[in-house]
C-alpha cells in the first residue's frame, strides 16, 4: 500500500482539507495533512511527498514562505507543487509561479478540475527527463 502517491495538504481549515482527503482518498492517494507553515516543512522534509497542494495564508509561516523554503533545498527542490488559495488576483499568481509553483489554483474551486491538475502534475513529474 505504501507505493501509492503521497499527497501532502497544507490547508488550516478543517473542512476544507477533509473534503480534499477525501476525494484523493478516492483516487487512490496517500494523504498526510498540515495546519500550518512549520508543520509543512516537518511533514515535506520527513516524508518527501509526490506532491504537496499548498494554501498560502497558512498559521505560523506563510505559504509564500515554505515554497521559497522548499524550492531552496535539495532534498525538496524537486516536489511539485500546486498551491490552492483564496489569493486570486494576476500578481498573485504571477508571484506563485515565480517563487516555483507547477501550478496555481484559487478557491473556490472545481474539485475535477483540481484532481485533473493533480494528475497533469504527476504525470509531468513521472515522464520528466
Amino acid at each position: 500500500m505504501t507505493d501509492r502517491p503521497l499527497i501532502v495538504i497544507a490547508e488550516d481549515e478543517p473542512d476544507a482539507a477533509a473534503l480534499l482527503v477525501f476525494h484523493l482518498r478516492r483516487r487512490g492517494f496517500r494523504t498526510s495533512v498540515a495546519t500550518d507553515g512549520v508543520a509543512t516543512l516537518n511533514v515535506m522534509f520527513a516524508e518527501k511527498p509526490a506532491l504537496l497542494l499548498l494554501d498560502l495564508m497558512l498559521p505560523k509561516l506563510h505559504g509564500w514562505q515554505v515554497c521559497r523554503m522548499l524550492k531552496a533545498s535539495p532534498i525538496t527542490r524537486n516536489i511539485p507543487i500546486i498551491m490552492v488559495t483564496a489569493l486570486g488576483s494576476p500578481d498573485d499568481k504571477l508571484k506563485g509561479f515565480g517563487q516555483g509553483a507547477d501550478d496555481y489554483v484559487t478557491k473556490p474551486f472545481d474539485m475535477p478540475e483540481l484532481l485533473a491538475r493533480v494528475d497533469a502534475v504527476l504525470h509531468r513529474e513521472r515522464t520528466a527527463c
